[in-house]
């Protein structure tokens, strides 16, 4: 009796044990679906889904005429995954020639790329085989019509999309736009769904007209060889509309290469001493105060003038030359008196007002500023040789926008490039009158001056020429090491193109503004006027 009890009481406290089992591990198990739902849902969807960024098309950049500088073109890579069949192959093989044959990718664990760079024409035969077996990845390439023609402009954007030199850089936010994303099935099939679609990025049209660029950049990079130069830059105005229509620098590189060697961008972010094309600055300065008069004739006899214990000499002595022929022969002597007779604070004051020394409007990564020498106690020698171009520094573009004024009766304005900027800001430096005689001098210069080789058939152009000495790296001048420029408007009866060109270290047998900058201006205005005219 008293076994079969015990029997009982040991089978009752198993059974009881048991249920208390059953009960912890139901209400451990409700726990798990009600408490941790969601935490168990996410990690089951990461082991069956996966997301991955939809990138966004990159904006493109244009010139004035919608013609394309930067644009993103898509293109697709096929991949084959494991359920990829002989009949899908022949197929596919088709529409575009497979460089694997089917052996090599049947049994693969994992998805293989079988065709890369799809055209869209491609691209939508193959989608409409509503193929499983397959997946279409899409990519951006980035290409640059211009080329050479304007990469140290442009720039260019890497392998990843992002920008990495010129106005892709500098814009390479607004550019790139905003990444989507997507979601796939861990499965064959391996389905897209989009989660979040791509935002594009924004498009900037700029003032460049492509084909000024094309003539700019065309007969910079021919005196560069020609005169077997270092280098150098050539801009083109609109001083009606206020626009950059060209910037050219050379050398340059081809922004399409992945083997690219990068060039800066000459005209932009190189400041130098002008030399002589300042002095018609100089000039409008000293008319302007009413200090002088453009037919004043002062005596540069004998042809040398010493000042602080140095030098400073013509080619020849000129004599008693007024101040239009002083600017016509480009004496060093006359401009020396001249910038003596306005002094330091107004020679420094009149640079300015030109807009140099200040930063421009454009946006550009590294835009030079340029200097002007304004230590104390600083010497006539000094003084002197800030009048005809030397201890100062100024960027090709700054020297474009300063001789704008002459053409624009006088007033300075704030050249744009990208092309809805809104109106450009321009404020009054000298008097039109004064504009009106500084371009009588300049024309003098063309016509019977240093500049004749800028003359071009069939019109009236005025300008300056300009010859520095380039700095030594142990201090003074490289006298065998020149910079030539050449800055003038075309033509005079409209006065609507102001061109700077430079050269850089021209051979030495040919190294005056006047024998390698001047026609160089004249054939960019040349092609220019006539694309204009058309």
């Amino acid at each position: 009796m008293k076994s079969n009890l015990a029997l009982s009481w040991r089978a009752l406290t198993i059974y009881i044990t048991l249920c208390l089992i059953f009960c912890v591990v139901l209400f451990r198990i409700f726990s798990i679906q009600i408490n941790d739902r969601d935490f168990l849902d996410s990690k089951g969807k990461r082991m069956l889904l996966a997301t991955r960024e939809i990138s966004a098309l990159r904006g493109g950049i244009y010139d004035r005429n919608n013609f394309p500088l930067a644009v993103s073109i898509i293109q697709y890579n096929l991949f084959a995954l494991r359920s990829f069949s002989q009949n899908d192959y022949q197929a596919i093989n088709l529409i575009v020639p497979l460089k694997k044959t089917f052996k090599q990718i049947d049994g693969l664990n994992r998805k293989s790329l079988i065709f890369s760079n799809l055209d869209f024409a491609q691209y939508e035969q193959i989608k409409n085989l509503r193929i499983d077996a397959i997946e279409i990845e899409s990519f951006q390439k980035r290409y640059y019509p211009l080329g050479e023609q304007v990469a140290p402009l442009i720039g260019f954007a890497g392998r990843d999309g992002q920008g990495l030199e010129g106005i892709e850089n500098i814009l390479n936010n607004q550019l790139s736009g905003i990444a989507g994303k997507e979601m796939i099935t861990k499965n064959a099939s391996r389905k897209p769904q989009v989660i979040t679609s791509a935002s594009p990025g924004k498009t900037f049209h700029l003032t460049i007209d492509s084909r000024i660029q094309f003539y700019t950049f065309k007969h910079l990079s021919r005196f560069i060889m020609a005169n077997k130069a270092k280098g150098g830059s050539a801009i083109v105005l609109d001083n009606h509309s206020g626009e950059i229509l060209a910037i050219a620098s050379y050398p340059s590189y081809n922004p399409n290469s992945p083997s690219r060697m990068i060039q800066r961008n000459r005209a932009l972010v190189d400041a130098f001493e002008p030399g002589s094309i300042i002095k018609p600055l100089v000039l409008a300065k000293g008319i302007d105060l009413g200090i002088i008069s453009l037919d004043q004739v002062i005596d540069t006899s004998p042809g040398f003038i010493s000042l602080s214990n140095r030098k400073i000499s013509d080619p020849r002595n000129y004599g008693k030359l007024s101040f239009k022929e002083i600017i016509e022969k480009s004496s060093q002597v006359g401009a020396s008196k001249l910038a003596l007779l306005i002094g330091v604070d107004g020679l420094t004051s009149s640079y300015k007002s030109f807009g140099l020394t200040k930063p421009s409007n454009l946006l550009f990564p590294g835009l030079a500023y340029g200097t002007i020498n304004t230590r104390p106690n600083i010497s006539d020698h000094e003084i002197a040789s800030l009048g005809f171009g030397y201890s100062m520094t100024a960027s090709a573009l700054q020297l474009a926008q300063a001789y704008s004024v002459f053409a624009n009766d006088g007033y300075l304005k704030d050249f744009k490039i990208f092309k809805n900027d809104g109106e450009v800001y321009k404020q009054r430096v000298i008097s039109k009158t004064t504009a009106s005689q500084i371009l009588l001098a300049l024309e003098s210069v063309v016509a019977k001056g240093t500049g004749t080789l800028a003359a071009i058939p069939g019109h009236v152009v005025a300008g300056k020429t300009g010859t520095s000495h380039k700095t030594s790296a142990r201090g003074g001048y490289d006298k065998s090491k020149y910079i030539s420029s050449f800055a003038g408007i075309a033509p005079l009866s409209s006065k609507r193109l102001t061109i700077f060109v430079s050269v850089e270290e021209p051979g030495l047998n040919n190294y005056s503004g006047g024998a390698v900058a001047a026609p160089l201006f004249a054939a960019i205005s040349k092609d220019v006027l006539n694309y204009l005219d058309e």
